[in-house]
């Protein structure tokens, strides 16, 4: 036997090894007669002569592994996974390469879920410890034979090294992008429940490719399907995996992508397409509680669409960093530097937003609030920024000072936290401010004050509750029940309106009719409607005829029908229920229902409250709601809201300036 062991990885043969080592081997060698036919590092060498009687020295302990540092700014670390046996330990050997001349690989999508380091994988000089969710993602993607190249974060980047993982985070769109192909690790199967919920999709994708088939999803049948039918595909969109931050850009690029979920595997454009079918049937996921949704605003989420549409919002950083906050991440940061590869930046207009740097020493304060501050500045179209603020608490006039510290300013949104959609989305056909840009500064020596020109509006009076989403359901009240439907409420007790609903009361300000101008404040303008029904029209073009109908026949389908006057009732026979609730239960979700001093109706934040003010700030598309500092000349920026009557570009007309029923001003936000 030559005992003679150099540096790396050593050759040895004995022929009484087990044959569960023998398999193992893919390198031939003679020594003494015998043949060598299996790899080891040199310390496993050790142990394994020691536990065969072997005269040498006492079995030495893995070393743990140390990262070198990389050669180059555009370099990464590939893993060349070791193939074995299932009882066999994980090998693998880790590479230099460049990012975009890696060759073949694999990049690997997994959850890391508990942090503990329980397991390891042996390199040639040493032991890397990891977490179980990646060790058995390794384990599931190892061949029996021969390797695969792999890039998993876990062991391609050093973890402790705060200035690598900087580094390397601007280049994980690129590794996903150039990889062969993505494996997508969601979890061991401890319950037997993949098999099934992978052969209920193919069967769901049988139906839906189907037409006559299609009537099993029909709300007519929906009483008649049992949530067990629909348990499967439950257990697939509540698995961690869908809510993870950083699997938007690891999943949504062009490059395809397996689901693997214990044995089982499902290609991942498979699950998308049944996903996309079930998007129509919303009542249908809502009532089952499949979170199909999920699903579909994941897939080639980092594609740049090919054609125009609604998906022109993803052209909006900011818009993006908005949908995902129903994400969950580890680290805050996370929010923003995931998103960095999205195209919106790459081809974006903001320059000051290219100019965004990774930087994990930062506290999260200096990172949100350098987000809003470039987004801003370096947009000279929209005030999205401002849209995505949603504060989940009242924001305090005591806490306004711009030298307060560790403090978000009001005007910089917090991507931890979200209220709902926003209704200021890039294709918004709304343009309260007209054709005016945003006039805004942020100075250096003032860095948490927003200077920012618009028009006060009016004064909020009357404030509702938060609108809960169910608050505008197609379910009419039970006669003899005293509670009344929230749009029978917010009529009386609001709005002020006693007797009952019809099309006599005028609106402030206007000839419009104060019901007409009620539902479409509730609905955001019947947004959700003008793009199901009429996207090719001009959104001004659609008369209002048909918004107002809509919101007649939900009337009529959750109010006792004594209340509604004739001409309601005959305007109801036009509209869709349905189709007007959907629209109201978005725009209202998680917001209140307002009347301003001179009788405008607003549907604003939830943090919105008695006396804050309503202004036009330029180059918004929806007013904003602003809450006076007593004494400091400071405002705090509340939220977006709906003001009917001011969608348009009316505040910034000359004629009401001129009457002095706005005024011009400049606000500074803290």
């Amino acid at each position: 036997m030559d005992r003679r062991i150099s540096s790396g990885w050593a050759l040895l043969v004995l022929c009484s090894l087990p044959d569960l080592l023998m398999d193992r081997a893919d390198i031939h060698m003679i020594c003494e007669g015998i043949e060598v036919l299996c790899v080891f590092s040199n310390w496993e060498l050790s142990n394994i002569i020691s536990k065969m009687g072997c005269p040498v020295s006492k079995a030495s302990s893995p070393p743990a592994y140390s990262y070198a540092p990389l050669p180059g700014d555009g370099t990464i670390r590939v893993l060349t996974l070791y193939g074995g046996n299932l009882e066999d330990p994980l090998r693998g050997e880790l590479e230099c390469v460049a990012v975009d001349a890696a060759g073949v690989y694999e990049p690997l999508s997994y959850v890391w879920g508990n942090d503990t380091l329980t397991n390891e994988i042996f390199l040639p000089t040493a032991q890397l410890k990891l977490t179980a969710s990646i060790y058995h993602a390794l384990r599931r993607l190892r061949p029996r034979t021969g390797s695969r190249r792999v890039w998993a974060d876990q062991v391609c980047i050093d973890q402790r090294n705060t200035e690598e993982r900087s580094q390397q985070v601007q280049f994980m769109n690129r590794i996903y992008r150039n990889g062969s192909h993505v494996q997508v690790w969601l979890g061991l199967d401890e319950q037997d429940l993949a098999e099934q919920a992978f052969s209920f999709v193919r069967h769901l994708a049988g139906l839906l490719a189907n037409d006559k088939e299609h009537t099993a999803f029909d709300m007519d049948n929906l009483a008649d399907q049992s949530v067990d039918y629909w348990m499967p595909l439950r257990h697939i969109t509540t698995l961690p995996w869908f809510r993870r931050g950083w699997i938007v850009q690891e999943i949504g690029t062009r490059t395809p992508a397996t689901l693997l979920w214990g044995e089982a595997e499902m290609a991942w454009d498979a699950l998308n397409d049944v996903c996309e079918k079930l998007a129509e049937y919303h009542h249908l996921r809502v009532k089952f509680k499949v979170a199909t949704s999920v699903i579909k605003y994941l897939h080639r989420r980092f594609v740049e669409p090919e054609t125009r549409s609604r998906h022109d919002n993803r052209f909006s950083f900011i818009y993006e960093l908005h949908r995902a906050r129903h994400l969950n991440f580890t680290d805050p940061l996370d929010r923003v530097y995931a998103m960095l590869g999205h195209y919106s930046i790459r081809h974006g207009r903001n320059n000051e937003l290219k100019r965004l740097v990774v930087d994990y020493e930062k506290s999260v304060e200096e990172v949100y609030t350098d987000v809003a501050a470039r987004a801003l500045t370096g947009d000279n179209d929209s005030l999205i920024t401002l849209a995505a603020v949603q504060h989940t608490r009242s924001p305090s006039p005591i806490e306004a000072s711009p030298r307060r510290e560790r403090r978000l300013p009001s005007w910089a949104p917090d991507w931890r936290t979200s209220q709902g959609h926003i209704m200021s989305e890039p294709t918004s056909p709304h343009r309260a401010c007209g054709s005016k840009k945003p006039d805004l500064r942020i100075t250096p020596s003032a860095p948490e004050v927003l200077t920012i020109r618009g028009t006060r509006i009016d004064l909020i009076e009357n404030c509702s509750d938060v609108l809960e989403k169910g608050a505008f359901h197609e379910k009419k009240i039970n006669s003899g029940n005293t509670t009344r439907a929230a749009v029978e409420t917010l009529w009386t007790e609001i709005c002020g309106n006693a007797n009952g609903f019809g099309l006599h009361n005028k609106y402030a300000g206007g000839e419009e009719s104060s019901f007409f101008a009620y539902v479409q404040t509730l609905s955001n303008g019947c947004m959700a409607i003008y793009w199901q029904d009429h996207a090719a029209e001009e959104y001004g073009a659609v008369p209002h005829e048909k918004w107002l109908a809509h919101g007649a026949a939900y009337l009529a389908k959750v109010v006792d029908k004594a209340a509604i006057s004739p001409e309601l009732r005959g305007l109801a026979e036009k509209g869709d229920a349905h189709k007007w609730s959907r629209a109201a239960t978005g725009a209202s979700h998680n917001r209140r229902f307002a009347r301003t001093t001179r009788g405008y109706f607003v549907m604003g934040p939830q943090a919105m409250e008695k006396a804050d003010i309503v202004c036009v700030l330029f180059g918004g598309k929806m007013p904003f709601c602003l809450r006076p500092c007593p004494g400091s000349g400071f405002y705090l920026l509340v939220g977006e809201c709906y003001v009917h009557g001011f969608m348009n570009g009316e505040a910034v007309d000359t004629g009401m300036l001129e009457r002095r029923e706005v005024d011009e001003r400049v606000f500074e936000i803290v």
